[in-house]
This record gives structure tokens, sequence and C-alpha cells, in this order.
């Protein structure tokens, strides 16, 4: 019984020392959780105090575990964890049945967790939990109660510091897809092995006869006498979702701010290409292209066109979709699905207002600063000048600079009006904004779509500060910041051994293993 104790006791102090350790460096990412639970709750009035909740939580979770790995306070430490098992064991049931949010939030961005899943892993914490409390009074703290609560203490004003640093920094570890070094297109792409992995939907029709409503599956439609009604469309099992799926730029047009708009879209289908064979030449459209036989000559259009930059799209017969240019057809057995036009030879696809640019951003050979303002409205003012500096340095240098927002036109527009930005706005998702850098304004370099570094609001560098190589200035920064961090692990590693040996010491001698 003492080694099942015991390792209760510990599984459970590290699996709260984990899920409260992931939170305490990310208490944005907490907070945007709680702000969830309050939405599908209907308790809305709590959303301004989610920050100061999730902050709270978090380094309870923390020093739960601490306190149950050094066996501090056992019987405290134990009546606190029943009664954290106690209140989210049955909440994740309930997020499990209702699923009003996708994902519970409890190992942050570590590990992502269905609803299900969540709720199965609190049981067996649970059952782990009940041994502990059922065990409290028999643990022997290696310390005595004065030096339990002076290391709790010590514990929890650490865990507020760390947690404050992020807060106003940003998380010390990264485990969003968005994490400096990520190639944001890779992440977009589904694995050879998923492909097969979709969403499967199970359709309900509705039909009508004679003032009868009946419903039938897909594979069960009446005939032609009963007339159509509605269709229910359920979602039975989730495919595969690649880390990185809402991520998309759209250039928004402010009257009296925005450069006009320029007339320089390409729509593929108005295009005709001309093509030759043994002498012979033949002109045709997208829906008439011919087989690998015939030699690309020419595009005809009203302007000059770059042949490499219409990209074709087709089914190959094994079912992939692939890209191909019109002087390198696929085979007869690939089937045509789309075309688009993209030019990457001049800015001009800036200006396309309203359109998805994605692709021409994140194909870039240049280096890019994505400027991250989620709602205008709420942004921290005081560090707005510093924006204004890196996108006059992006101006001095030729490098793209990216106001993105999810605010809408007449926010923008007020935001316009205050601060007169040197910059233009563009449109993405709040949530993926939230996503890519917890703070507002944050700053993002990027290149070719891969993220070479990341600053906070109070971190924005000045235009000297981003001296010599981009690429190369990052490297330097961040291998500074890693060896920083390994001394802060090897200080807590030593510290951490030093406390456990004196504990087993102190065990051994109560036990009179030694004199």
């Amino acid at each position: 019984m003492k080694f099942l104790r015991n390792f209760s006791r510990l599984f459970t102090g590290i699996i709260f020392i984990f899920s409260g350790f992931v939170k305490v460096i990310d208490p944005l990412g907490s907070a945007y959780k709680f702000t969830d639970y309050f939405v599908a709750m209907h308790l809305d009035f709590l959303n301004e105090g989610a920050l100061v909740f999730a902050i709270l939580m978090s380094i309870a979770e923390l020093i739960i575990g601490i306190a149950l790995v050094f066996n501090l306070l056992p019987k405290i430490s134990a009546w606190l964890l029943l009664l954290f098992m106690a209140f989210f064991t049955p909440l994740t049931l309930w997020l499990a049945v209702a699923d009003p949010v996708s994902d519970c939030g409890c190992f942050g961005d570590a590990i992502i967790l269905t609803n299900w899943q969540t709720f199965y892993k609190n049981l067996v914490i649970l059952a782990f939990t009940i041994i502990v409390f059922w065990q409290r009074k028999l643990f022997k703290p290696a310390y005595n109660l004065f030096n339990q609560w002076a290391l709790t203490i010590a514990f929890t004003i650490a865990s507020f510091v760390l947690t404050l640093y992020c807060l106003y920094n940003l998380p010390i570890v990264d485990f969003r897809p968005y994490h400096i070094g990520a190639n944001i297109q890779e992440g977009m792409q589904i694995p050879e092995e998923e492909k097969e992995n979709v969403d499967i939907y199970e359709s309900v029709f509705i039909y009508e006869k004679n003032g009868e409503q009946k419903e039938f599956s897909e594979t069960e439609l009446p005939d032609s006498t009963w007339t159509f009604v509605n269709a229910d469309h359920k979602l039975v099992k989730k495919g595969y979702e690649p880390p990185i799926h809402d991520f998309t730029i759209e250039p928004i047009f402010v009257p009296g701010y925005s450069p006009e708009p320029e007339n320089n879209f390409v729509n593929p289908w108005d295009l005709e290409f001309e093509f030759t064979k043994d002498g012979e030449t033949i002109t045709c459209d997208l829906d008439s292209l011919p087989d690998q036989s015939w030699k690309f000559k020419k595009i005809i259009y009203n302007k000059e066109l770059n042949p490499d930059n219409l990209q074709l799209y087709f089914l190959t017969e094994g079912g992939e979709e692939i890209t191909a240019k019109i002087n390198e057809l696929p085979d007869n057995n690939s089937i045509f699905l789309d075309a688009e036009y993209i030019d990457t030879e001049n800015e001009n696809f800036l200006l396309n207002y309203g359109e998805d640019i994605t692709n021409q951003v994140l194909e870039d050979e240049s280096y890019a600063f994505f400027a991250i303002m989620t709602l205008l409205d709420e942004v921290n003012e005081k560090h707005l000048d510093k924006v204004a500096q890196i996108s006059e340095f992006c101006k001095n240098n030729n490098y793209k600079f990216y106001c993105i927002t999810a605010s809408n036109l007449e926010e923008i527009s007020a935001f316009i009006n205050y601060h007169k930005p040197n910059y233009q706005f563009y449109n993405m998702d709040p949530i993926t904004l939230k996503t890519i850098v917890r703070s507002s304004p944050g700053l993002v370099l990027v290149k070719k779509g891969t993220v070479l570094n990341k600053w906070a609001a109070k971190n924005i560098p000045t235009p000297e500060q981003l001296h010599n190589d981009l690429t190369a200035n990052s490297i330097t920064k961040h291998q500074k910041a890693k060896n920083k961090y390994i001394y802060l692990t090897y200080i807590l590693s030593t510290l951490l051994f030093m406390s456990l040996f004196h504990g087993f010491y102190k065990h051994l001698k109560d036990n009179r293993y030694i004199n």
C-alpha cells in the first residue's frame, strides 16, 4: 500500500505540474480558453475577469502538483487535489456530451485532446486522487511545517513572476504551430497518411407527400411523387485537420486612405493558348487543353503574361491533387480542376482588395513583417510609434509590411483618423491572430513562409536594432535566449536534485538506515 500511496502522489503531482506549467507560461492562451467557457455557459459577464481566473487557476494547479511531488502540506494538498478533480471531472463530462468547445485546454497548446479523451483522462486521475486523499494522513513530509510553508510560498511567488514575465513578453516555450522556425505552408499541408482521413457526415433528407413528412437516408431517397423539404447534415467523424487551417490574408480597402485598386486581376478563363505540333498550330482555352504531344508556344491576351505565373490544378488517376504549368501538362489520365494566375513579379497583389493573397505572401522571397493588431480598439497604443518605425524601415529596405487585424472597416477608419498610421491594413481571423502571437500589437518576421522571429509589444525593436542580415540577427538573438534558458534549467535542476536528496537523506535518517 505504501508503494501505491506514493505512486499516486507522484503520478497526480507530475500531471498537475505539467498541466499547470504549460498554462502558467501562456496566461493569455488560458484566458482565451476561459472566455470560450464563459460564452458557452452564457456567463459573458465574466469575460472581463478571464485573465485573472486563468492566472490564478494555472498557478494553483502548478502549486498543487509541486506540493504533491515534494510532499509539502500533504493534508492540504490532498484536499485541494480532490476539490480540483471533483469540479473538473463533471465539467469535462458536460463538455464531452454538449461539445460547446472543441478543446478543453487542460494541457494548453502542448497536447490537444478531444473532449471525450479529456474526460477519460480525468477519470484515471480521479482514481489516483481518491487514493491520495484516502491516505493523506500517512504521508510523512521531509521538512518541518515552517519549511513546508516557506517552500510553498516561494514556489507560488516564483510562479507569479514567471506568468507575469510571459504575459508582458511572450511564452518562454511556444507550443503553437506558429513558433519560431515553423513554416506556415508546411503547417497547412495534410500528410500523405492522413489524406483518406476526411470528415464523415450523415445526411438525413426530409420529404413530404400528401401532408406527411418523412425522413430518408441518402441511399434510400423516395420517388418523384415526394417533395423535398429540408436536409440535415450531421458530422459523424471528424477527419484530420492540419495544425494551420485558417491562415488567410486579405487586403482591406479603406476609402480615402488606401491606394486605389489596380485592374491587374487576370481571369485564367479569359485566356487563350497557342500550341504547335508537326508544323500545325492550334488555339485553345482551359476547357480544351491538348495532350502532352503538343508544345506550348504562348498565351494570347490583351497584355503580355508570364506563363510561369499560371498555376493549373489537376486530379491524378490516384486521387492526388497536383499543380502543373501550362508548358508541362500532366498525362491524359489527369482531370483538370481549376487555374489561377498569380503575379508575384510586382506588388500589385497587395492591392487585390477582398481577395485571398495568402499564397503570394508566403511564397515571397523577401523579408516580411506582420504587425498583429487583433482588435484595433483594444491595441496597446503606447507601442504604436515603434510599429510605425518598423513600417518605415521596411519601405526604406524594400521589405514587405502587413498590419493584420480582425477589426471591421468602421473600426479601421476610426483608427486611421486618430493615429494617422503609415501602413496598409489586411484582414485575418481573430482566433488565428491570437494564436500567431500573444500580444497586440505583436511583430512577426517571416521569410518565404518561415517564422524567423517574434516580438511582444514592449520588445518591438527599433530600426537600429535590426542591423545586418535579419536571418543571422534572429539566429544570434535566439541562441542567446536558448543559452539563458539552459543556464536557468541547470540551476533549477540542481536545486531540485538537492531538495530531493535532502528529503531522501532525511527519510533514511528518520528510519535509522543511517546514523
